[in-house]
């Protein structure tokens, strides 16, 4: 990303935090409502969302100097905010959690914040609230910590996800306008195969779904009796990391060796790149000169 570009980003992120920080109850002004400093809500607020945790984990998450964040927790442990255990099996390190007066501490103040978000939310409608809310989590998603494990689950399609196949894998194939218009055209014409396919039920569809907000599907096509195509296969760049891709692969070859199917073939053409090494990793074959991978399935299935 050459400076230009970088520098336009970097100032539409920083325009959209104060735009956030504007409609939203900004963290400073939740000190309004507490005894307790800034620093000091954002520890007792990571304890309440861990649950049960370590010291080392606050230190981490919210980059406070250790020596600093253990002096914090002996203040709260006296004012009874916190309570501190040994972890089972290790004596040396302890576990924190809130008490019921620390719960209430907070609770006192998030009740402020939940008013402001929930007037903003009433006044939108049901459709603005899931756009809303597939926002928040592309945002929360591409700018959260690359060790973050997604929490995603495979699901079947549902109205509109072939629409938005079609749009994502244009939008995220590689190379210019052409290319992606290009990609427009060959993935509409897979959906279509797979909608109007004489027997549906030996084609499998997967979206990959984290938090409530797609990111990635697979499409897997019935070519003839014994062969199967993986025709299209992305995941959204976020979660890229989360080895979505291969569980989405691995869906359509467990459908496929269930469907009685004797192979599946695929192109290097999907979104994931590279995604040759990955298709290797999972017992596909490179046939020679062709960009096709082939699979053959185990124990397959007479039809």
């Amino acid at each position: 990303m050459d400076s230009f570009t970088n520098d336009g980003l970097t100032d539409a992120v920083r325009r959209f935090q104060w735009f956030y920080a504007c409609h939203v109850r900004a963290p400073h002004e939740l000190v309004e409502h507490s005894a307790l400093s800034l620093t000091e809500m954002r520890v007792l607020f990571a304890v309440m969302h861990a649950g049960t945790c370590a010291a080392a984990d606050i230190s981490r998450t919210l980059g406070l100097d250790t020596g600093y964040l253990s002096r914090m927790l002996t203040q709260f442990e006296g004012a009874g905010l916190i309570e501190r255990h040994p972890f089972s099996g290790d004596a040396r390190r302890n576990q924190v959690l809130l008490t019921t007066a620390g719960e209430m501490a907070l609770a006192a103040v998030t009740t402020h914040v939940r008013d402001d978000v929930s007037a903003t939310l009433d006044a939108m409608t049901p459709d603005e609230r899931a756009q809303l809310l597939a926002s928040m989590g592309c945002v929360q998603r591409l700018l959260g910590p690359n060790d973050e494990a997604p929490r995603v689950r495979l699901r079947g399609p549902r109205p509109g996800d072939f629409g938005w196949i079609v749009e994502r894998e244009a939008q995220l194939a590689p190379g210019g306008m052409q290319a992606q218009r290009e990609r427009e055209t060959r993935t509409a014409t897979v959906v279509a195969d797979y909608l109007t396919a004489p027997d549906p039920l030996r084609n499998g569809c997967w979206i990959a779904e984290q938090d409530g907000v797609s990111v990635g599907a697979s499409l897997l096509i019935g070519e003839s009796a014994g062969s199967a195509r993986l025709s299209a296969l992305f995941a959204e760049p976020g979660v890229r990391r989360g080895g979505i891709a291969r569980r989405l692969i691995n869906a359509c070859v467990t459908f496929a060796t269930e469907s009685g199917y004797d192979h599946i073939v695929c192109s290097t053409d999907l979104n994931p790149a590279p995604v040759a090494p990955l298709l290797e990793q999972l017992g596909f074959e490179e046939l020679s000169g062709q960009r096709e991978w082939i699979k053959r399935l185990s124990e397959p299935r007479a039809f």
